[in-house]
Parts: C-alpha cells; sequence; structure tokens
C-alpha cells in the first residue's frame, strides 16, 4: 500500500509541476504562449504557398499537442524559419537508366527562441523526402508529399523543442 501511495503522490507531484507529462510535452511553468512567424522561401524551386501551408501546420501541431496559447507576436517561444531547399530529384533507375522514382526532398531551418530560459535557444535545419514513381508529375503528388514531409519534419522541431526526448 506504502508503494501505491508513494507511486501516486510521484505522478501527481510530476503532472502539476509542469515537469513531465505523459504526452511527451516537457514545457517550463512559466511558459505559456508561442509564436510562429513567417517563413522566407528561399529555395531555388518556389512552390506558391507552401511555406504560409507550413507555418500554418506547425501551429496546429504546437496547438494540438500541447496547453501553450498561440500569440501572433511576443511569444514566450519563438519559431523563426526559412525553407532553404525544395527539389525533385531521381531517386532509382531501372535497367535502362531511367529514372524509376522521383525524390521530393524539403529543408527548412528553424531558429527557435526560448524568451524564458536562453539556454534554450538554437537552430537547426530539418529534412525530410517523398518517393514517387517517375510517370508522374509534382503536381499530381504534391498535396500527399506536403503532408507526409510536414508532419515528419513539424514532429521533428515540437520533439526537439517541447517534448526534449
Amino acid at each position: 500500500m506504502k508503494k501505491i501511495s508513494a507511486y501516486l503522490f510521484l505522478v501527481f507531484i510530476t503532472t502539476s509541476c509542469g515537469i513531465y507529462s505523459f504526452s511527451g510535452v516537457n514545457i517550463q511553468s512559466d511558459v505559456k504562449t508561442y509564436t510562429v512567424l513567417p517563413f522566407e522561401n528561399r529555395a531555388s524551386l518556389i512552390v506558391p504557398g507552401f511555406s504560409e501551408e507550413f507555418r500554418l501546420y506547425v501551429i496546429d501541431k504546437i496547438q494540438n499537442l500541447s496547453d501553450l496559447d498561440y500569440s501572433d507576436s511576443e511569444g514566450d517561444l519563438v519559431y523563426l524559419g526559412e525553407i532553404t531547399d525544395y527539389k525533385v530529384s531521381p531517386s532509382a533507375a531501372t535497367a535502362d537508366q531511367q529514372a524509376a522514382l522521383n525524390r521530393l526532398t524539403v529543408s527548412i531551418k528553424i531558429d527557435f527562441e526560448n524568451r524564458k530560459h536562453p539556454e534554450d535557444n538554437f537552430s537547426k535545419t530539418y529534412s525530410y523526402y517523398y518517393d514517387f514513381p517517375a510517370d508522374k508529375l509534382l503536381d499530381d503528388i504534391k498535396a500527399e508529399a506536403h503532408e507526409v514531409i510536414f508532419e515528419q519534419i513539424a514532429q521533428n522541431i515540437f520533439n526537439d523543442t517541447l517534448a526534449k526526448w
């Protein structure tokens, strides 16, 4: 009985103090808001609306997985980024040296600022890809490819900034 009581007490203390949550979020208790600034698109291939789509995806990801409130400016956590690469290249070849698969690769640089805890600040580039049949055009697969790439990169950003595993 003592072990169960001690365990329940420990769980209560750690979750109520903002030290750890079972969803994986690990946010300091004085951090309440976040801001995701517009992403500049510096890739050689610019897809209209791509950077704003990704920005909104990051906002939704943080909103859905944390208790933080979004602020248009002056958040406790600030995400500033730029699209550094958006390219399609051959990924696999057939026996007659034709492309069998193409790969869409996206790289996004993030400058993360924690205004309450500056020791957490960092800059990092995240990259992910989506392979698709060479007989398909980018426009044919763009929606699905963006969804896959957004999910992976946004999850990695979330893990590095709020889960800190």
